[in-house]
C-alpha cells in the first residue's frame, strides 16, 4: 500500500469525519466498519486478513484517503487503519442504521 500517493476524499471525509469506528468484521473479502451510530461502511477489499490477524484499530475518524487501490482512515491519535481495495471505484458504500445509502464510490 501506499499512503504517500493518496488524497483526501474529499466526500466521504465530511460525512464520516467524527464517526466512532467500533468494530470490523469480514464477510469474505469485505471488510465491514460498524460505527457507533449504528451506520455500516462496506469496503470490497482484495482479501480478507488471515483469521491469526490482530484485530483491527478503531477509533474516531479525522479524515478519510484514498488512491486507486488503497482507502485509509485517518483515527484520532496517530493511527491509521488501510484497506486495499477490490478495484478502483465502487468499492465502498455507507449505510446508515436504519440501511439508507449515504455514499457509495
Amino acid at each position: 500500500m501506499t499512503t504517500s500517493r493518496m488524497a483526501r476524499n474529499q466526500k466521504l471525509t465530511p460525512i464520516i469525519k467524527g464517526r466512532t469506528i467500533t468494530q470490523v468484521t469480514w464477510d469474505g473479502a469485505a471488510a465491514q466498519l460498524h460505527l457507533t451510530d449504528g451506520s455500516l461502511l462496506r469496503i470490497h477489499t482484495t482479501v480478507a486478513p488471515p483469521a491469526s490477524a490482530p484485530p483491527a484499530t478503531v477509533g474516531k475518524v479525522r479524515a478519510v484517503r484514498q488512491s486507486l487501490d488503497t482507502i485509509a482512515f485517518d483515527l484520532e491519535g496517530s493511527s491509521s487503519l488501510q484497506f486495499s481495495l477490490a478495484e478502483p471505484t465502487s468499492c465502498v458504500m455507507l449505510r446508515d442504521a436504519k440501511g439508507a445509502l449515504e455514499y457509495a464510490d
